[in-house]
């Protein structure tokens, strides 16, 4: 590895930090009601670039998109940067480009729900779909920028010898916490929409039969959220058996996360979803979501790693 790609390496991981932090800031934005903090006006913010004696809902808008803006040009000297670096076909180069295509889709879906209205107090179709869209891509985009930084790190590219049963196991797991995380994004959308005053009065909501279908969906989200989160737990415990011992730490670390993400969850209901807990419960999802990219990375590289010492030894 030369010195330019080492710095790459760090560029990479900060790239993905930097996103976590934007993410958990748009979840600001929409908890604080101020996704209509700059107006109709997209990229600019009330029809200027800075705008002038911003309201607080303009503050919080205005900063998620300039932090936004910087995360795009991350993303983007990702992308230069790996093709200079890395030659034609090296998976760096790959997931440096998906990165980049899903980060323009990014920026589109966050601008059609600020062009379209689909903010504040909004609840349109147009919302509902646009909102799980935003959450299922932006997971995507963390996780090519997950496999940016891996591969960068030196670790094996996966593995062509890699048995399909593993492989569909394993999409069937990133499967399941995209939806959960789909699910998870209605229902913060619905927190938004149709606050509970207490847990009590959150649960009465859900069982009207008058209750908006939004509302009524909610109860479904943790029971999901559950069988999802012990099922990847599990899967992941048996797939790494005899797995190296990198890829027996990060099955670990996902066990840990399940089992920290249950009782936030939790928490976040029994405190009737404020912000606080919001933020923290979309954290720990964005960590559970980016330790199962990295498991799959380490457990399909074995396979590569292995067939290299064995094409050595012969």
């Amino acid at each position: 590895m030369t010195e330019s790609q080492r710095r790459y390496r760090l560029l990479a991981w900060s790239v993905l930090v930097f996103n976590v932090f934007v993410i958990l800031g748009g979840a600001i934005v929409r908890a604080t009601g101020s996704g209509d903090g700059c107006g109709a006006s997209w990229p600019t913010c009330t029809d200027r670039v800075f705008p002038s004696n911003p309201a607080v809902e303009t503050v919080i808008e205005f900063s998620h998109r300039l932090t936004s803006a910087f995360a795009i040009l991350g993303v983007l000297a990702l992308y230069v940067l790996a093709r200079r670096l890395y030659p034609g076909g090296h998976w760096v180069r790959k997931a440096a480009g998906i990165a980049l295509l899903l980060m323009v889709v990014e920026s589109l879906l966050g601008a059609s729900l600020v062009i379209f209205q689909w903010v504040d107090q909004d609840a349109s179709i147009g919302r509902m779909i646009v909102v799980p869209l935003h959450l299922i891509n932006t997971y995507l985009l963390l996780g090519a920028l997950t496999l940016t930084a891996w591969w960068a790190s030196g670790n094996p590219e996966p593995s062509e010898t890699v048995d399909g049963r593993t492989r569909r196991q394993l999409l069937l797991g990133a499967a399941g916490l995209l939806l959960v995380g789909a699910m998870g994004a209605l229902n913060a959308l619905s927190d938004t929409l149709y606050p509970a005053e207490s847990f009590f009065s959150g649960v009465q909501q859900e069982l009207s039969s008058d209750a908006p279908w939004l509302v009524q969906l909610r109860v479904l989200h943790p029971i999901v959220a559950v069988a999802v989160g012990f099922g990847v737990a599990y899967l992941s415990m048996r797939l790494s058996v005899s797995a190296a011992d990198r890829t027996k730490r990060l099955s670990a670390v996902i066990i840990g996360l399940v089992v920290v993400q249950f009782f936030a969850g939790l928490i976040n209901v029994m405190l009737a979803t404020p912000l606080e807990t919001q933020v923290v419960h979309l954290a720990f999802a964005d960590a559970m979501w980016i330790a199962y990219v990295m498991f799959a990375a380490a457990l399909l590289g074995e396979h590569r790693t292995a067939k290299t010492l064995i094409e050595r030894s012969a």
